[in-house]
């Protein structure tokens, strides 16, 4: 189990590297933003500019922050979502705002490491919509940065544990 394990994390770590860093400029219906790492925002923001979609949604967003706080852009299509702390809830946040916008695609921003478990969780919680993943690579995308190995770590073993819950649901 240690070596299918230790391998795993070898081919998680290899994907997280090799992540590109530019994405299709395909046009989505919205534009989702997982709070929680460096640039995710801002890439979101630089997204929206330049005309990648009409919506921007930022789930996970702490209840003290307003729209002022992030953006001077004022604009009616960028919503900030206060109720998600978690990935998963992120994923339901988003649910719920898209089916009342009728939103069909999605471009998803957020960190290269974060990006299959994000994948996984909005899969499943809404499975019949397009996602195009953008992972946005931050200073720590380096096998050098103690902290690169440190949120890997982490993430790769939160990865495990999902698709261990989300077999067992589906089996159930």
């Amino acid at each position: 189990m240690l070596i299918l394990w230790i391998g795993g994390y070898a081919l998680f770590i290899a994907n997280v590297i090799s992540k590109p860093i530019t994405q299709p400029a395909t046009k989505t219906d919205a534009i989702i933003v997982l709070t929680g790492g460096h640039n995710r925002i801002q890439t979101g923001l630089s997204l929206f500019s330049d005309g990648l979609s009409k919506n921007l949604f930022i789930t996970g967003v702490h209840e003290a922050v307003t729209k002022a706080d992030i953006t001077k852009i004022s604009d009616c299509c960028i919503i900030l979502g206060h109720k998600a702390t978690t990935t998963l809830e992120n994923a339901y946040e988003t649910k719920e705002w898209i089916e009342a916008q009728n939103v069909k695609t999605i471009r998803l921003v957020t960190s290269a490491y974060h990006m299959d478990r994000a994948l996984l969780e909005f899969r499943h919680a809404i499975p019949n919509i397009k996602i195009i993943p953008h992972p946005v690579h931050d200073n720590h995308d380096t096998l050098q940065d103690i902290n690169f190995w440190k949120i890997t770590f982490s993430e790769y073993n939160k990865i495990l544990f999902r698709v261990v819950i989300l077999t067992l649901v589906n089996q159930g």
